[in-house]
């Protein structure tokens, strides 16, 4: 019997008072990738080099989830105060390694929210630590209440993988972020923005699969046909 596409996707070791550490990722991450055909494999991001290397070795693809921010210094660039940025060294060293090693090897890469912006700092991009702090926007992209709610929409680049699956130019998306992408990493390419000019998406047009996105589809994938695609073409590119 043919096997399902394996999935690699990081997570995260979270302490709470007075409890063993325990590791974790948002199920909806697991429900989207198995619902697409996949079957997602857990990689701890507290492993050593050589653990994670046997990990993505067995995996057809990567997922780059959502989570705290990105490390400044990856950048080149110190922590601003005022910009109140939450790091976890552990999930930064796993995910920069990952994300180089799928990029050497072409191996699929389905990137989101945080999981953007480490693929855009491991191609030398930078980030904004905080857009309204630094004014990169006046709007906010970091909503209250449900994370299936849709908040604003993007404006999707034709001839674009995004805009093949999406089948649309404008997209209805949630947003969860007080990060986005400020220059882009080498080989990117955005292919969409918010209507204040965030960077939304970018792909890597020289890779069978490289697609970053600042929103959270693993959220809308039981409601939005396009999130569904979005994880069915993702999940095809790593079983083939």
């Amino acid at each position: 019997m043919t096997r399902s596409p394996l999935i690699g996707i990081t997570l995260r070791v979270l302490y709470e008072k007075g409890l063993p550490a325990d590791l974790a990722r948002n199920r909806a991450y697991f429900d989207a990738l198995e619902g697409a055909g996949g079957t997602p494999l857990g990689i701890s991001a507290s492993l050593s080099e050589a653990r994670l290397r046997e990990l993505f070795d067995l995996c057809d693809g990567l997922c780059l989830p959502g989570g705290p921010d990105v490390e400044p210094t990856l950048y080149g660039e110190e922590t601003r105060a005022d910009c109140a940025v939450e790091v976890d060294s552990d999930l930064d060293r796993a995910e920069m390694l990952l994300a180089k090693w799928a990029l050497e090897v072409d191996k699929p890469v389905l990137a989101i929210c945080r999981g953007a912006q480490v693929l855009n700092v491991a191609l030398g991009g930078t980030l904004w630590q905080d857009v309204g702090t630094q004014g990169a926007t006046e709007h906010n992209h970091s909503q209250d209440g449900s994370r299936r709610e849709l908040t604003h929409n993007i404006d999707v680049t034709p001839d674009s993988r995004l805009h093949t699956i999406a089948g649309a130019k404008l997209v209805e998306v949630n947003s969860m972020h007080h990060q986005a992408l400020r220059d882009l990493g080498r080989d990117l390419v955005v292919t969409a923005r918010a209507h204040d000019g965030l960077v939304e998406a970018v792909e890597h047009p020289g890779r069978r699969f490289v697609v970053g996105l600042q929103c959270h589809p693993e959220e809308l994938y039981l409601e939005r046909d396009w999130a569904r695609r979005l994880f069915a073409d993702f999940v095809a590119a790593a079983r083939a």
